[in-house]
Order: C-alpha cells, then structure tokens, then sequence
C-alpha cells in the first residue's frame, strides 16, 4: 500500500477498491486488478442499518490486501455513513433525512 488507512474525509462506498492507494500484492507482487469478496452483508429487519465486509483480493495469487468495512444507519432526522479499510481508508459523514437540514439553517442565520 502507498499509504495505510488514508483519510478519505465523506467519501464512504460500499464496494469497489482505492486503485490508486494500491503498490501491488505482498503476495505476488504483482498489481493485477483487485477483486472483492463479500464476507458479510446484514441489514436490520427494519431497513435502518445495514453492515458490509468485503475482503480485497489479488486476482493473480488470491493473497488478501485488505478487509473493507461499510456501516450505514438512518434515525430520525439523519444518515450516518462509516468506511474503514487499509487499502481504500477511513471515510465517514452525516446527512439530513428532514426536509430543511437544521444544521445549516443555523449557519444561514449567522448571516
């Protein structure tokens, strides 16, 4: 890995693989494309959390990189999104489910 566990600030994705943060496998050493293997994909009966564990894989040895973690959660009033994974990072935000966000109306009166 270029970099282990880079801050990725929002960015939160379920799948796919930071390619960019990727020096090759500590396998093989090769840098063919990663693949990705779901270990685990839960969502709560009420629809309002769900957890992603997908393994990354070199596609030429099947050495594993890296364990890639995805939480989602909706409550009341917002979504909370968490990634964290040694190849593609730790990434994490907050966001409105209300119409108005109260959050930046708040910051509109400061004005």
């Amino acid at each position: 890995l270029e970099s282990p566990c880079p801050s990725r600030g929002t960015l939160c994705i379920a799948g796919g693989a930071y390619y960019l943060n990727y020096k090759g496998c500590g396998g093989c050493g090769k840098k063919e494309v990663i693949k990705n293997i779901e270990e685990e994909n839960e969502v709560n009966e009420e629809g309002t959390e769900e957890h992603v564990v997908v393994r990354h894989v070199c596609s030429a040895c099947g050495h594993s990189i890296a364990t890639h973690e995805y939480k989602f959660e909706v409550g009341s009033e917002v979504q909370e999104y968490e990634m964290d994974c040694m190849l593609c990072g730790y990434g994490e935000d907050t966001r409105t489910v209300l119409v108005e966000d109260p959050r930046r109306t708040a910051a509109y009166e400061l004005y």
